[in-house]
């Protein structure tokens, strides 16, 4: 008898296995991360590959003046362009952060890179984008990419930075 059931389960299981089998490789896992497609806009735009996701370069950073927190027209552009760019290959996550030099009390200038965000991120809200899409950060002169200790310098790092996430 022990022979029958154990018989039994086997030819119950082996197709119930089978089946189970031929049924997972059917689905697809979701796509991660960005597209060839998504990528080749983003290189086409000026962004580079970061630690933190694909970052709007350097070469094509919105700057601004000092204790200003408005874009000019020409950054006005360049921002709806990206924001267009970006829609046009299905992105549509953004992280926006606001940077100042380190003139003026650190308090402050939290504030105002903060503003910057906000300014660049109405532009790309009026390009398309969802405003819940776009997170904004002030990072004030915590990542300075100049030296703060020339003119030069300080108008480098007054600057938002567009950063796409690679996930």
């Amino acid at each position: 008898m022990f022979s029958f059931f154990s018989r039994s389960f086997r030819l119950f299981t082996l197709p119930l296995i089978l089946a189970a089998l031929t049924l997972s490789g059917c689905q697809t896992a979701p796509q991660k991360g960005l597209t060839p497609a998504q990528i080749a806009v983003l290189k086409q735009q000026g962004f580079e590959l970061t630690d933190e996701g694909w970052a709007f370069g350097l070469s094509g950073k919105v700057l601004f003046g000092s204790d200003v927190d408005s874009l000019n027209p020409q950054s006005t552009q360049i921002v709806e362009r990206i924001g267009k760019s970006l829609l046009g290959v299905g992105i549509e996550r953004v992280r926006v952060d606001g940077h100042t030099d380190a003139s003026g009390k650190e308090a402050y200038n939290e504030q105002l890179s903060l503003r910057r965000a906000k300014s660049v991120g109405t532009v790309l809200a009026a390009a398309g984008m969802q405003q819940q899409n776009i997170q904004l950060r002030g990072l004030g002169s915590s990542e300075p990419v100049a030296s703060n200790d020339t003119a030069t310098g300080r108008t480098e790092n007054r600057r938002v930075s567009i950063v796409v996430s690679a996930d």
